[in-house]
């Protein structure tokens, strides 16, 4: 399926081209392999035909370095004659994932062949499943040399963005993404009652947060750096008393991500998809249209694994709304967006034993480790104000004294601080912290 989807040819006659091609980089570092004969690659599959010249290129970053420390990206304006149709142009996105220097032992956690696996198979797959509902930007180009590559359609033009990093999302924000996961994972779910072989297939067994990556100094270093802020922050909270006890076992012990390996295990009882798993802000597009958000997509598929649909929504909840959403409105989104869309997909898709709503409440309050987890380790920095900000975030990983300057600016925000006041003391009436 995969290399039809991607090598398909057109028995089309070939249109010869008769013009100049023009290439605008803009003084941006783009690579060589990014060249005609890529993008003519990428128009193919695109339109399905070899019928047609490409005539320009039009580059620009995709994202700024700092919002995505594991890829290049970068946004092209592909512009074309098509025989008998006149001039046409295509927005496209390029990632590029150089997995060597800073970013070699992410190699090792197969990440780029997880995220080609989401995009080219199993996305298209949970799609079918689904009744005319988009999960994600459509990936028409994979290549693995020189440098793994994926091509993706452009949703800027259609108004797609991504949310507000530092302050969080509104609710409004929080209803039209939890309306889309409930969609995803119902999508997901259909498809593994469909295809139970992916139940235990080894590409989706641990996610972008495992006992692998965990053995990663990048990965295992900088949750205790923050969970030790954290501890001296709540030691000044009355009140906490109990919780910093436990928190301080943690760091002590060295327990923390042990028991976070521990509750993303899929456990008796679980409702099981295909999870995303990494759900932060910068990983989700927006549609605005107006003042009003729209729609939803996810994008990012690199640490997708099979389970808990509680990891997705409880990480979703900490790492991004913002803090009046997290104080009075989480049951609400949960009961009149999530829940509505999947159990109306899986009713649509004949869905065997629909899981109540109490029992995706339940999931979400069992992966409360797991949003421990995204509350230390990414919220921090995504609520950093951009300009204290490390340039290399990468290069950072390797020299603990801006590790530690990191952490401490990190850990500082008062919406850092205010999220885990709610969320630490709610977690404790869980037995989070027995």
């Amino acid at each position: 399926m995969l290399n039809s989807y991607l090598e398909g040819r057109c028995s089309c006659q070939v249109y010869i081209p008769i013009f100049t091609m023009i290439i605008q980089k803009n003084n941006y570092d783009i690579p060589d392999f990014l060249n005609e004969q890529f993008f003519k690659n990428v128009v193919e599959n695109k339109v399905g035909s070899k019928n047609f010249e490409l005539t320009s290129l039009d580059f620009s970053m995709g994202c700024k370095p700092e919002d995505n420390h594991l890829s290049k990206v970068y946004r092209v304006k592909a512009t074309y004659n098509e025989k008998k149709a006149g001039s046409k142009a295509e927005n496209f996105i390029v990632k590029c994932v150089p997995l060597e220097g800073d970013r070699e032992e992410f190699a090792e956690m197969d990440i780029f062949e997880k995220e080609k696996l989401m995009y080219c198979d199993i996305i298209p797959r949970i799609e079918s499943c689904l009744v005319n509902i988009k999960t994600a930007p459509k990936c028409y180009y994979v290549m693995n040399e020189p440098m793994a590559t994926m091509v993706f359609e452009d949703m800027k033009p259609t108004g797609y963005d991504i949310g507000d990093r530092v302050n969080g999302v509104d609710i409004n924000h929080c209803k039209v993404f939890l309306t889309k996961l409930g969609q995803y994972h119902a999508g997901s779910l259909l498809l593994l009652e469909k295809e139970p072989s992916l139940r235990e297939s080894e590409n989706l067994k641990h996610g972008i947060f495992s006992s692998l990556s965990f053995s990663k100094p990048s990965m295992a270093t900088m949750p205790y750096l923050n969970l030790s802020r954290l501890i001296d922050h709540a030691s000044k909270w009355p009140g906490y008393e109990k919780i910093v006890n436990k928190l301080k076992d943690f760091l002590t012990n060295k327990t923390f991500l042990d028991k976070v390996v521990e509750n993303i295990r899929i456990s008796p009882g679980d409702i099981v998809a295909i999870c995303h798993e990494d759900c932060w802000v910068n990983n989700i597009l927006f549609q605005y249209k107006g003042n009003s958000v729209t729609d939803a997509l996810l994008i990012d598929f690199q640490g997708c694994t099979r389970g808990s649909v509680g990891l997705d929504i409880i990480f979703f909840f900490t790492v991004n709304a913002e803090l009046n959403v997290l104080r009075q409105d989480r049951d609400q989104l949960i009961e009149e967006y999530y829940y509505p869309a999947f159990r109306t997909s899986l009713e649509q898709g004949s869905y065997k034993n629909i899981p109540t709503i109490q029992d995706v409440k339940n999931e979400v309050k069992k992966k409360a480790m797991f949003g421990l987890l995204g509350a230390v380790l990414m919220l921090p920095f995504i609520s950093m104000k951009k300009e204290d900000k490390l340039e290399n975030t990468m290069e950072a990983l390797k020299d603990k004294n801006k590790l530690e300057k990191m952490a401490d600016i990190a850990c500082s925000s008062e919406r850092f601080k205010e999220t885990l006041k709610i969320f630490l003391k709610e977690w404790e009436t869980y037995g989070l912290f027995d």
